[in-house]
């Protein structure tokens, strides 16, 4: 190539990217000023003018109880977890009990697949069995919800559900 066409091209290049770089601050300064009309046009919240001392006891206040529920965290004991197995080395029930009473809150039950087949609920005091799910061999839609009184342990209510969650049938006894 000679001389001349090297500059030629040289300056086209420029002149393209110029180009290029001009249309890209048009299209950013375009979008900065629909957002800010955006910002603009919405309304604005009143927020009541608070003292000084007042905000501080908010503050105060709020990292008072983040403090306490971290505490409560780290203080409280948690509850025991026992897993058993099926033959094959599957999960068959995952057993929770209180920490205190030592009784059943929580038993989930899996089928051979590894599927959630259903959780029963115990009350951690007296014992008894107060709620419990079944769920659909895809462990994840509910099939059905069995409640039952806390003083007698018979069961009160069952909500029946069909595949898609949407409620079949309810029966109180």
């Amino acid at each position: 190539m000679t001389k001349n066409k090297k500059i030629i091209l040289i300056i086209w290049g420029l002149f393209i990217s110029l180009s290029v770089i001009g249309l890209l601050i048009l299209l950013l300064l375009s979008l900065e000023s629909k957002q800010s009309q955006q910002s603009f046009n919405q309304p604005v919240e009143a927020k009541p003018i608070q003292s000084s001392s007042q905000q501080e006891q908010e503050t105060y206040n709020a990292i008072l109880n983040k403090i306490d529920k971290e505490v409560d965290k780290l203080t409280k004991p948690a509850n025991r977890i026992e897993k058993i197995n099926y033959p094959d080395g599957t999960l068959h029930f995952i057993n929770e009990y209180d920490s205190k009473t030592g009784k059943m809150v929580k038993q989930k039950s899996y089928r051979t697949s590894g599927t959630l087949e259903c959780i029963n609920e115990y009350d951690s005091q007296k014992g008894f069995k107060f709620k419990s799910t079944n769920y659909y061999s895809d462990g994840k839609q509910i099939s059905l919800i069995r409640e039952f009184d806390s003083k007698t342990g018979h069961n009160f209510k069952t909500t029946y559900y069909n595949p898609d969650g949407t409620v079949k049938e309810e029966k109180t006894f």
